[in-house]
């Protein structure tokens, strides 16, 4: 993780070859800022150890709900989402013996670009005998930006994960105008197991797009994400394809409430199936809704509008 107390700053992101020549925290607006993380497993609980907190990030504290086997923590950004010039690094390593949920409090909000871009980058190692499941988003892409997600995680032995993200159209409850408006998405994910590649998932959106560019990319849906999962599938789920390493991707398209709904079932479903129990944090009815989760009786939906 580095030294915990060492400032992020523009040197500690990558530029994609897209965005060469722009540069982070370029304009007044612009803010660098971070997490580093540790989390360690003691009394039987996922609890947060080395922390280093750097504006305008912040973390909550592990909560734990009875009967759950997993920790929920929440990563906050309490400004209006991601300007153009910011960039949000977030080091996560999680020891031995954990077994937690990492999600996002609210959705990527990633405003216009006028001279810059913004990015989010995640750089997450996971233990032999930890279980982790990461929900960033969903990234909400506002008229004119530019955005470049990374992710690079490092799996060691028999450490399981659960990555997962949202790309909504943008805030789709205001009309055509602002439905598939961007001007560039850039994602960079990258999964390696004891140094060696298992996955990679990389495009480059030029838009805005046309109708008929986003039935192209989309079909008749509006929004579409994934999951990448260690090892085979327990869940029920008709978009998932076996890897050659013999993990799992899972994709969806199609309504954006309904898509981030079915992943996070099969994402926290299929972490249930690794402790041998229900659903992580789905039957103690303790998630509160925001742009990943809510409770409808019994069953998982999303709140995800796009505001």
């Amino acid at each position: 993780m580095g030294a915990a107390t060492v400032r992020i700053g523009k040197e500690d992101f990558l530029t994609p070859p897209e965005f060469r020549g722009l540069r982070l925290a370029s304009t007044p607006t612009g803010q660098i800022g971070g997490l580093r993380l540790e989390l360690i497993a003691t009394g039987g609980k996922t609890r947060l150890g080395a922390c280093y907190q750097q504006i305008p990030l912040r973390v909550m504290p592990a909560f734990h709900f009875a009967g759950e086997p997993a920790a929920l923590l929440y990563v906050l950004n309490p400004t209006v989402g991601l300007l153009d010039g910011d960039g949000h690094r977030i080091d996560l390593v999680v020891r031995a013996g954990c077994r937690a949920v990492v999600a996002g409090q609210s959705a990527n909000r990633i405003h216009p670009a006028q001279a810059s871009f913004s990015t989010q980058q995640w750089h997450i190692r996971v233990e032999p005998g930890a279980e982790l499941v990461v929900l960033p988003g969903p990234a909400i892409p506002y008229r004119g930006c530019r955005y470049y997600q990374h992710a690079r995680i490092d799996l060691v032995g028999d450490a399981r994960l659960v990555w997962g993200d949202i790309w909504l159209p943008g805030r789709y409850a205001r009309g055509d105008a602002e439905i598939h408006a961007f001007d560039r998405l850039v994602q960079d994910v990258e999964v390696r197991r004891d140094g060696a590649l298992v996955y990679r998932d990389r495009f480059d959106w030029r838009g805005p797009w046309s109708s008929e560019d986003a039935r192209w990319h989309l079909g008749d849906g509006l929004a579409s994400g994934s999951l990448f999962i260690t090892g085979a599938m327990t869940v029920e789920t008709p978009t998932a394809l076996e890897l050659a390493s013999g993990d799992t991707l899972v994709r969806a398209c199609g309504d954006p409430t309904a898509t981030t709904a079915e992943l996070v079932r099969v994402a926290l479903g299929q972490a249930g199936a690794w402790s041998n129990g229900p659903a992580w944090l789905v039957a103690s009815g303790n998630l509160v809704p925001n742009h990943w989760f809510s409770l409808a009786g019994s069953s998982l939906g999303s709140v995800a509008r796009g505001g």
